[in-house]
Parts: C-alpha cells; sequence; structure tokens
C-alpha cells in the first residue's frame, strides 16, 4: 500500500472532502436538506456512501462543513489579525464584498436549507452554535481589538457584531426575496454598508452650513 508524505495526504484529504462537499451542495440545493439522503450525495460525489462517514459524521456535519467552507471560516482568524495592520474601513469594504460573493454562488444551497434549518430544533441549535457563534466569537475579537488599538471608538461589542450579522443575513434574504434594487446594485453594497456604519447617515459639516 503506497504511503504519502503529509503534506501530500493532507492535499488528498481536502480534495476529497470537497468533492463530497460540492456533491451535497447540488444535492441540498436541489432538494432540500431533511430529503436529502448521504446515498444520493455519494453518488453525485462519485464515492461510496461509507466513505462520506469517513470524513463527516452525518447530515448536519455536511451542512456545517458548506457553510463554513462558504463563509471561509477556517482562515477567517488569521484574516482579521492580519488586518489590523490596515486600514478598517478599507478592510471591511473587501471583506464585506468577498464573502457576498462567495454567498452570492451558494444561493441556490443557501435557499433550500436554511428554512429547514430554522424550523428544526436540534439543526439551528447546532448551526448556532458551530457556524453563526463561532463568527461572532472571532468577530468580537476583532472589533475589541480594533477599539484598544484607538482605530473606532468604543461600543458595545457584542451587540454591534450581531448588528453586523443580522444586515449581512438580512440582505441575503432580500436577494433571495428577488429584491430589484438589491440584484441589480449588488456591486454598491460594500460601500453603501461601509457609509453608514463609519459615516453615518448625519449631513456632511458643508451640506449643514449651506
Amino acid at each position: 500500500m503506497p504511503t504519502f508524505p503529509d503534506s501530500i495526504r493532507k492535499q488528498l484529504v481536502e480534495a476529497r472532502r470537497n468533492q463530497i462537499l460540492d456533491a451535497a451542495a447540488a444535492v441540498f440545493a436541489e432538494k432540500g436538506f431533511h430529503r436529502a439522503t448521504t446515498k444520493e450525495i455519494a453518488q453525485t460525489a462519485g464515492v461510496s456512501e461509507g466513505t462520506i462517514y469517513n470524513y463527516f459524521d452525518n447530515k448536519a456535519d455536511l451542512l456545517i462543513g458548506l457553510m463554513t467552507r462558504l463563509a471561509e471560516l477556517e482562515t477567517l482568524d488569521e484574516e482579521l489579525k492580519e488586518a489590523l495592520q490596515g486600514n478598517v474601513r478599507d478592510f471591511f469594504i473587501a471583506m464585506f464584498h468577498h464573502r457576498m460573493d462567495r454567498f452570492q454562488q451558494g444561493q441556490e444551497m443557501l435557499q433550500a436549507i436554511l428554512p429547514e434549518v430554522l424550523v428544526t430544533l436540534r439543526l439551528r441549535e447546532r448551526f448556532y452554535r458551530q457556524y453563526v457563534l463561532r463568527i461572532a466569537t472571532l468577530l468580537e475579537q476583532y472589533l475589541e481589538a480594533r477599539i484598544k488599538l484607538r482605530h473606532i471608538r468604543p461600543v458595545n461589542v457584542p451587540l454591534t457584531v450581531r448588528a453586523l450579522q443580522s444586515m449581512f443575513v438580512g440582505l441575503l434574504i432580500l436577494r433571495i426575496l428577488g429584491d430589484e434594487p438589491l440584484q441589480s446594485e449588488w456591486d454598491e453594497l460594500p460601500e453603501v454598508m461601509a457609509t453608514l456604519i463609519f459615516d453615518g447617515l448625519r449631513p456632511c459639516p458643508e451640506e449643514v452650513a449651506e
């Protein structure tokens, strides 16, 4: 039996995980979470059903894996640490734009699974704990660091993070609902959100003077 260096083994494992996740995304998008089966996912991935369980414990594990990949959650911690060296507004626009593009690509899958996540208690609790809360914790650490560096003023960090998360989720839902301004001007959103967050809606001093 051939042996591989750890780096190659890691790449092979990652490739197989992504192969399975791609199949799960396709099946979830077509059938929803509850009607999808691991057998169908295995057939779509071109692997045995047993192979799936070498990488994921169950369908809920697949769903969390998909959302984690979609949000690039595994690299978010390092991304936020590196961002402390740059301009906070520029980083917000770049990250918001990138994440919006990622979630736009996964819109069909999100549209199929999010309603089922909301109505299934155990799945909802796991989704919140392993995905939503994990992102919130990283963003809280980032904001607290920015406050200590005096890059932004002191705020209620947990509530600020949740306001940002809810804005993001709300925009995705409006897009799924077919909101025309969002669909036609999607690329303008990061700048609009940055203006709301960093500048507010008060008029500029020169406008007040007039």
